[in-house]
């Protein structure tokens, strides 16, 4: 019986994820923020590929 509780949990939380994903992605873009881009001069991480991608765009 526990077993089919574990699964019942796991289905709902899914259930719940996929409905979740397909409401936000039908939620517009708020005016303002269709082009925002990440801030990359303050971040500590030098394997990033934003970081990596910016880098490459600057020296072309």
């Amino acid at each position: 019986m526990e077993k089919m509780y574990a699964i019942l949990i796991a289905a709902s939380l899914l259930a719940l994820y996929i409905y979740l994903r397909k409401l936000n992605q039908n939620t517009p873009v708020p005016p303002g923020c269709e082009d925002l881009g990440p801030e990359c001069e303050s971040c500590g991480f030098t394997d990033c590929s934003i970081k990596k991608k910016k880098e490459r765009e600057s020296h072309d």
